[in-house]
């Protein structure tokens, strides 16, 4: 595991309140604990951080996405201990999962906003939409990603596929986007999403 982290990079850290997720980089990992400094994460979102609370950890190595869930040891101020686990997941990018899209926001910043109808899913890898007006194969579109009012992401969309569809009574197109330009923090906040989403779909089952 220590080989893993020193060989990983953009690490994100997201806890219990997914809103006040963050990144952080590693100042001193040992057999018991990693050690880091907490950024771009203010001082209200440090709240969120108590010491023995839960947390995720996302890295980015040569393998894929690390993932492993870890406690935090102790916080002063940005510095955090985390404890040292040597259970954790390599994510591949054939893993990415697909959710609905319906507690955030895709803004197309060269299209009118009324022309996109609907967010049908989202992934670390795309997104699937319904559209007023078709969208140019692998032509790239400058959009923003809204997941909550401090997480946002800012990428390109590469339509794959264009299909004409019948969207509640008006002709419409579905459209199939790979991101392009996509930072690998960003593409782990997007896995990670899309993992809180699947546990509350789960969760909503089971009760």
């Amino acid at each position: 595991m220590k080989e893993l982290l020193k060989n990983a990079q953009d690490f994100k850290i997201i806890p219990n309140n997914f809103k006040s997720s963050g990144a952080f980089n590693i100042t001193e990992i040992t057999d018991n604990e990693i050690k880091a400094k907490l950024i771009l994460i203010d001082e209200k979102e440090l709240e969120d951080y108590p010491i023995g609370s839960n947390v995720e950890v996302f890295g980015v190595n040569a393998l894929g996405l690390l993932y492993f869930e870890t406690k935090i040891l102790s916080r002063e101020g940005n510095n955090i201990s985390l404890k040292m686990t040597q259970d954790y997941s390599i994510i591949q990018r054939r893993e990415y999962s697909r959710v609905g899209f319906n507690q955030g926001q895709v803004i197309f910043k060269d299209i009118p906003n009324e022309a996109i109808l609907n967010i049908e899913d989202i992934s670390a890898g795309g997104i699937k939409l319904i559209s007023k007006m078709p969208l140019e194969i692998d032509k790239y579109y400058d959009i923003e990603i809204k997941l909550s009012s401090n997480m946002i992401i800012e990428c390109s969309l590469s339509p794959i596929r264009v299909s004409e569809t019948n969207y509640q009574g008006q002709k419409a197109y579905t459209i199939s986007g790979k991101f392009v330009n996509l930072e690998n923090a960003d593409r782990i906040v997007l896995v990670q999403y899309a993992f809180k989403i699947k546990m509350e779909e789960q969760n909503k089952e089971n009760d």
